[in-house]
């Protein structure tokens, strides 16, 4: 017998979409990351129409009793932002000079304990470079973005089928 699962139809997808800020999709996938420990995705689950955050940890497998697309991931060996585009000019010269004062070469927290020192609120400024790299790389074509995630939707709700995709044969 098979089960019928009734997901949000194409308009409220996109009001849904259209409603969400960069920073509102790049928050989840960050709050649900964890360095060389878990992938952070902001996933729209299709029954409920609602966006949150899932950490999948590697080889772990995702939830297969919900029916969702990704909006954005941060792999688990990914670095989110480098320390050049985390710091202003002059704040990269103060830290490189911070950093460089340790003898020790490599100190997980450094970044945060420069944060500290400077008054630097690490977690906004993190999701603000993020939300504008999105924004300026995936985002910069709206429409584009959009096509990309309704891709996603069409290959989550129809197996095979994809009204997007075209074949040779077809152009």
């Amino acid at each position: 017998m098979e089960e019928f699962v009734e997901v949000i139809g194409v308009e409220h997808l996109k009001t849904v979409l259209s409603g969400l800020s960069p920073e509102e999709i790049v928050k989840p996938a960050y709050d649900n990351w964890q360095s060389g420990i878990k992938t952070g995705h902001t996933i729209l689950n299709l029954e409920t129409g609602n966006v949150y955050g899932l950490g999948i940890e590697l080889n772990q497998l995702p939830l297969a009793s919900e029916i969702y697309i990704e909006l954005f991931t941060i792999e688990s060996h990914d670095e989110p932002v480098n320390e050049e585009d985390f710091f202003s000019k002059s704040e990269y010269g103060e830290f490189l000079e911070f950093s460089s004062d340790d003898p020790c070469e490599y100190i997980p927290d450094i970044i945060t304990d420069f944060c500290q020192q400077k008054g630097i609120d690490e977690y906004e400024r993190t999701i603000g470079i993020l939300a504008y790299n999105f924004e300026k790389k995936e985002q910069a074509n709206y429409n584009m973005w959009e096509s990309k995630i309704l891709n996603k939707y069409y290959d989550a709700i129809h197996e095979g089928h994809n009204p997007f995709q075209f074949s040779q044969s077809s152009l």
